[in-house]
């Protein structure tokens, strides 16, 4: 059994890894097939990310379920409720299809410039995306799974290296002269192959806590109003995660590859940031028997957010000058918007101990007031500032939408998950 700390830097390495794959993909994209390419690549990935709104905040429901089979005190209801999410992950898989085509339908009318600019080929890419994120719906599920059975390292292999070797083939095709759109495809057939693995994985560790855990299928119904509350925390994300991108791509479309690859990076961030406090969030149980212990978990994740993303922060302008003399896309504004931005995730992912507190007692949604609060300011802010400060309207966005979330977070729902339920 990996020791807790192994644990932690297993699930840190496995997020990062998902976070800063479309990133580092886009960029080393970018790199090999030029400028132009690099937008409409950017915008594709933008407009197939509105599909992970059907992650339903990532099923979050799922890990302490299979935490609970772990444990001396297993329920029939907790292995009941992970069948029913299998049956729902399969349903949001059939109805992402549909939305799919769409969002295909109406790529065009969304970016027009890079549209005329492209032709086909901004919707031929955005379908090989889609087909990548409608992946990410089961992948995310039993993720959850192999990390709460406490497999870590093998959740790990299965994520880090097809995306290794998606890379490698990207640059190795690009030198051979090989067109972007079938390096695209080639590189999702590969992440995608090794997503399988893991659920397969997944299903055989299941397996081993209770070998009659997928002997009967769920019903999805049974969960399908309590994912949709959490969703809706998803739904309103992307008013930070997406929907800026793609003003940025409307209003300003030769920036939307820098805009897209920026909003990554605080994605990846958030990724980090949430899988370090993954493991410790499965101990909330024994942390609410404790006098204050859910406040004092809340402060404790907010303190340890905040110096982890001033360190990143630090360490971004420690490598400007390697960066700025390897690519003149490294500019001291990018970087400073960058910054902005990252800070602004840092603000949003202090109040992830609240969030923990909601989902352990079941009440996820009561996180959706300060997640509308932080979106609606990072659309407004960002829509209205983005024609006279460019990309810095960016940043000024999220630092004033991750300042309001946190302070929200902390001053009104905390006190709400204080009071019992009722």
């Amino acid at each position: 059994m990996p020791s807790h700390r192994t644990q932690v830097l297993a699930s840190v390495v496995t997020r990062l890894a998902l976070g800063a794959y479309p990133l580092v993909f886009v960029l080393a994209f970018g790199w090999a097939y030029g400028k132009q390419a690099f937008d409409v690549a950017a915008a594709a990935s933008n407009w197939a990310n509105y599909l992970n709104v059907l992650l339903l905040s990532g099923f979050v429901l799922v890990p302490p379920a299979v935490a609970r089979l772990r444990t001396p005190e297993r329920s029939s209801d907790a292995l009941q409720l992970l069948r029913d999410h299998i049956a729902l992950e399969r349903g949001l898989v059939l109805v992402g299809a549909i939305v799919a085509v769409a969002l295909w339908l109406s790529i065009g009318r969304t970016f027009p410039s890079l549209a005329e600019q492209s032709g086909s080929t901004l919707a031929t890419w955005y379908t090989l995306f889609a087909f990548l994120a409608l992946a990410q719906v089961p992948m995310t599920l039993w993720l959850g799974v192999a990390q709460a059975a406490g497999h870590y390292l093998a959740a790990l292999v299965w994520i880090v290296a097809p995306r290794a070797i998606a890379l490698i083939a990207l640059a190795a095709g690009a030198a051979q002269g090989v067109s972007a759109t079938v390096m695209i495809a080639t590189s999702v057939a590969i992440v995608v192959t090794g997503q399988w693995a893991l659920a397969r994985a997944a299903r055989q560790a299941l397996q081993e806590i209770d070998p009659a855990a997928l002997a009967t299928r769920g019903n999805a119904r049974r969960v399908l109003v309590q994912n949709l509350s959490a969703g809706a925390i998803g739904l309103v994300g992307t008013l930070v995660t997406i929907v800026p991108v793609t003003l940025v791509g409307r209003l300003l479309p030769e920036e939307v590859g820098h805009a897209h690859v920026i909003v990554t990076l605080s994605n990846a961030v958030g990724a980090v940031i949430v899988a370090a406090f993954f493991p410790l969030s499965l101990t909330l149980a024994i942390r609410a028997r404790e006098p204050d212990g859910l406040w004092r978990h809340c402060l404790r994740v907010a303190r340890l957010s905040g110096l982890a993303v001033f360190a990143l922060i630090a360490v971004g302008w420690l490598i400007y000058p390697a960066c700025a003399w390897l690519s003149d896309r490294c500019t001291t504004n990018v970087f400073a918007v960058a910054s902005l931005v990252v800070l602004g995730a840092g603000l949003r992912l202090a109040a992830l101990g609240v969030y923990h507190a909601a989902v352990f007692q079941g009440r996820p949604h009561i996180s959706l007031l300060s997640a509308t609060v932080e979106g609606v300011a990072v659309v407004l802010v960002t829509g209205l500032l983005l024609e006279s400060w460019m990309l810095f309207a960016l940043g000024a966005g999220f630092v004033v939408g991750g300042g309001l979330r946190l302070l929200v977070a902390l001053g009104c729902e905390a006190r709400a998950l204080a009071r019992p339920s009722g």
